[in-house]
């Protein structure tokens, strides 16, 4: 059947004001859902503008109609961690979780560690947001990928019966346990093999329980986590009708197996997009779309960015431009996800938030709206705020941590710091997210404040949990994948550099910045629909807007001048587009791209000269 997913943006919003209404308000908790993907890479979210073949209506509609986090960030750049972080709302390696092999429990990587039972090694409760919930009054539910016990995700002291979720389907492919059918009925604890032929796609699927729960949960305060099983490998089926009915893809930096792959990766990411989008119709029709918080994040960024020459490998088609790096990376292509928030009436609609946010602190604003308090061992803060526009900023005390085999990195603010072995780089990231530039050199003073918070914080990790510098991996290489063609980094930055062969995306067809969008119907489409027309959808003339938004500043150097803010003799996009605020982002965005002649991320006022000469 054909699914229609409609969410109304609005321009102001405003909460009841009669007495009783709000005593109502007070009563009724708010619902949330955690919906998490797997290996989603950067790229594949159509509000990000960056691929015109991205396929996302209802994820892009979630995230107009919210707030759309350009600087989200996942506490792991692999799978198992970044998912045991979230439930326990804690950097991972603070309780011995730092990767997919680490050992933590009876076993390798369960969780819980058992020291002794809901605690970690220093005796701090250990708990999921689940079993949190559920002591604030809360049904929890579950539906996806599992990943914080054995594979299987069959062994009750692991999955998630274990770990405060009353109803589940839990499983990686279209097999898995569950005690609710797709009726909404509870039923004994089962594995399950057999499905009809319609829901053989396995997002599909999830996203069917995922339903399921909420309608049977309709009239209760509700916790629904919903880690989706796509894009990851394994890839979709080619008989797949969401295959079959995408477009043949043609990417210049990809050779023909290469393209297959990126077309499958999109046909997933399609799949997904439905499944959420029968998610939120359910809402819709059960009338509490308006009680129910929906968060959405990818768990890390996508694996093994792919030029016309490598090897496929276990790529799943996904992609991290214009980040740098892959999953299991620390830079930002291996831990900045697509990330956003939506709640239809209290979160203001058309937000673009370019802080950092992290997936931390959505187990901390899913504690906070439930009526908990914040534990002080929690490494993520309450998002509400500013989200509902009752605060300019986050309020962020601590910085944000990582340490993963491949390195360590801090994030405080605007700047991050990355070290591997004898390697130290900083890089400004609100003005360099593809990390470019190595700063290191030019603020030693900074290098040396940061450096020292993250010693105090791997010097407080148990020892259990701290990788042996003589075992980090020297001889692995930096995946380095998605740079601007011809651009070369700074010739101090010591990491191996990879310049794959680049070629420009296809124009975006939705990007994010402005002011509040108007109401869109996201259309989606069934594994029934016809294929939609191949082909991206083109922008409107950059050059013309530009025009009539800078009659008065036709001065090149002028110009120039005010946009480089920091005298650097550079202007970088976020220079040029200036304050968001009422700005057309995607006309500027292709304006500043078609100046940029030799594509390397920055005009220069030669550039910007002889594009007014043209």
């Amino acid at each position: 059947m054909n699914r229609v997913l409609t969410i109304c943006v609005l321009v102001a919003f405003a909460f009841p004001c009669s007495s009783k209404t709000m005593g109502a308000e007070v009563k009724a908790k708010p619902n949330v859902i955690i919906i998490y993907s797997d290996d989603h890479g950067y790229t594949d979210l159509g509000i990000h503008g960056i691929d015109g073949n991205v396929d996302t209506p209802n994820m892009d509609a979630l995230a107009k109609g919210g707030a759309l986090m350009r600087s989200g960030y996942s506490s792991a750049p692999q799978c198992r961690p970044s998912r045991c972080g979230l439930m326990a709302g804690r950097i991972q390696n603070e309780f011995g979780f730092a990767d997919n092999k680490m050992d933590a429990g009876a076993g390798m990587g369960n969780l819980p560690r058992v020291y002794p039972e809901r605690t970690d090694m220093a005796g701090k409760p250990l708990l999921t947001i689940a079993d949190r919930m559920k002591k604030l009054g809360y049904v929890t539910g579950f539906s996806g990928k599992w990943h914080c016990g054995p594979n299987d995700d069959t062994t009750n002291k692991y999955d998630p019966r274990s770990r405060g979720f009353d109803e589940y389907w839990v499983g990686a492919m279209t097999t898995g346990s569950t005690n609710l059918d797709l009726e909404g009925n509870l039923v004994p604890h089962q594995k399950k093999s057999t499905w009809p032929k319609e829901l053989q796609n396995r997002v599909i699927l999830q996203g069917k329980f995922a339903e399921a729960f909420v309608t049977r949960n309709k009239t209760k305060p509700f916790f629904l986590y919903f880690p989706i099983y796509g894009p990851h490998v394994p890839m979709i089926r080619k008989t797949d009708p969401y295959y079959q009915n995408f477009p043949k893809q043609t990417y210049p930096q990809y050779n023909e197996a290469q393209n297959d792959v990126r077309r499958q990766g999109l046909a997933l990411l399609k799949a997904m997009d439905d499944a959420i989008g029968g998610l939120v119709q359910t809402l819709q029709k059960n009338g509490i779309e308006e009680n129910t918080l929906i968060l959405f994040a990818g768990d890390n960024g996508a694996p093994g960015k792919q030029t016309h020459n490598s090897p496929i490998g276990s790529w799943n088609g996904s992609n991290n431009v214009p980040m740098r790096g892959v999953k299991g990376w620390l830079h930002e292509g291996g831990i900045r996800v697509p990330m956003f928030a939506y709640w239809k009436g209290k979160i203001q609609p058309g937000q673009v938030i370019d802080e950092m946010v992290t997936t931390l602190d959505f187990t901390a604003t899913t504690l906070r709206l439930g009526g908990g308090d914040i534990p002080p061992e929690f490494d993520g803060i309450d998002l509400m705020p500013r989200l509902a526009g009752t605060a300019n900023e986050l309020s962020r005390s601590q910085p944000m941590y990582w340490d993963f085999y491949t390195g360590q990195a801090i994030r405080e603010g605007d700047w991050k710091l990355w070290r591997k072995d004898d390697t130290t780089v900083l890089f400004n990231i609100a003005q360099d997210p593809a990390e470019l530039t190595n700063l290191a050199y030019q603020k030693p003073e900074l290098v040396k404040t940061l450096t020292e918070k993250l010693d105090k914080w791997v010097d407080s990790l148990p020892a259990t949990a701290r990788y042996d510098p003589e075992k980090r991996g020297k001889n692995m290489v930096s995946a380095l994948g998605g740079a601007p063609a011809d651009v070369k980094p700074d010739p101090r930055y010591l990491i191996p550099y990879d310049n794959p062969v680049a070629t420009p995306y296809p124009a975006a067809v939705a990007t994010p910045g402005g002011p509040a969008v108007a109401p869109i119907a996201a259309k989606t489409s069934s594994s029934a629909q016809p294929a939609r027309k191949a082909g991206p959808q083109r922008l409107g003339n950059p050059k013309s807007v530009m025009q009539k938004n800078n009659r008065n500043q036709r001065d090149p150097a002028k110009l120039f001048q005010r946009r480089d803010q920091n005298q650097d003799g550079f202007v970088t996009l976020k220079e040029f587009i200036g304050d968001p605020a009422n700005r057309n982002i995607p006309a500027l965005t292709k304006l500043f791209q078609s100046r940029d002649t030799n594509n390397d991320n920055r005009l220069t006022l030669e550039e910007m000269q002889a594009a007014e000469r043209q």
